[in-house]
């Protein structure tokens, strides 16, 4: 069967390993025209596979369509994690094409499922795959399975637990395929879900006012990718594990109130977290504790959000 895969992320990264290991070499692979570690992870597997990579700042451009039409020829386009919306130009190409998208369709459509699930304190996500259509995320569903989410969970945990998910499904998906079997089709059911835009730079940072748990629930759904993002004495700090306390006080909300064994207590919106571990602008990454010391901290010194 012959397959062209588009993928950006570590999900594209585990995808690709598991479709060569599984004997499912792609024809083609497609990228973004950005670097980044999973990008430059997947360009050095083609490499090493001697598979061609394709990059376009507009993948629906009508030289990549030609190429896919006259040269790949593929029987399934599958997408992996892909940020630009494929169109039927592109898609119909093949004979199946299918997107995975990591939650459980219709919530969280979108560019980043990974980060609302957790920030909104959801206690399940999901893998799905559906067939592409022209909307993002909407096409029918092929398959799809729930992923728990523990409440200490942070993302990168989430989404090592998805990943297995993922891969099982994708593989009863590739047997049908293969074997000429109808794949499976059902409407995503209709109505008002959450949805997974791309988070903006405001969405990374803490506001204090917040309480504690929607506070600790963004620090979750940063860690470990860039942490969540407050201010300390015209510095940006990245929080990347705290814990509630119910420790009160007069202060403002951003304020160090206290002193734990494990860090600086903050005052929140209705009580207050301790800070645990925080990178201090791009210097290095110190327990809260250690970010005491080395920082000065003093009580009633003041964490603020984006300005």
């Amino acid at each position: 069967m012959r397959i062209l895969f588009f993928g950006i992320t570590q999900f594209a990264v585990k995808g690709l390993k598991h479709l060569i290991n599984s004997g499912y070499k792609p024809v083609g692979v497609v990228v973004i025209a950005i670097e980044n570690q999973d990008i430059s992870t997947i360009r050095q597997i083609c490499t090493e596979q001697k598979i061609p990579v394709y990059c376009f700042d507009d993948i629906n451009v009508q030289s990549f369509i030609d190429i896919v039409k006259t040269q790949l020829k593929p029987d399934l386009i599958l997408t992996f994690t892909f940020s630009q919306k494929l169109k039927p130009e592109l898609y119909t190409l093949a004979k199946y094409a299918i997107n995975m998208h990591p939650s459980y369709l219709p919530a969280y459509r979108g560019n980043n499922p990974y980060f609302w699930t957790i920030a909104n304190g959801e206690t399940s996500t999901g893998v799905s795959y559906h067939f592409l259509n022209e909307d993002f995320d909407e096409g029918n569903i092929i398959s799809q399975e729930t992923v728990p989410i523990l409440i200490d969970d942070t993302c990168g945990q989430v989404v090592a637990r998805q990943e297995p998910v993922a891969l099982k499904l994708l593989d009863s998906i590739l047997n049908l395929c293969s074997n000429n079997i109808p794949l499976p089709s059902s409407v995503q059911p209709e109505g008002t879900f959450p949805k997974a835009p791309k988070p903006g730079v405001r969405d990374l940072f803490i506001h204090w006012d917040w309480n504690s748990k929607k506070i600790i629930n963004r620090i979750r759904s940063l860690n470990p990718y860039t942490g969540a993002y407050t201010q300390y004495k015209n510095v940006v700090l990245a929080i990347y594990k705290a814990s509630i306390t119910q420790y009160t006080s007069a202060y403002p909300t951003g304020t160090v109130i206290a002193f734990a064994p494990e860090g600086p207590i903050v005052k929140t919106g209705d009580s207050a977290v301790i800070v645990k571990i925080v990178t201090v602008g791009k210097k290095y990454l110190l327990s809260g504790n250690d970010f005491i010391e080395y920082e000065k901290v003093k009580i009633g010194d003041k964490f603020k959000t984006w300005e």
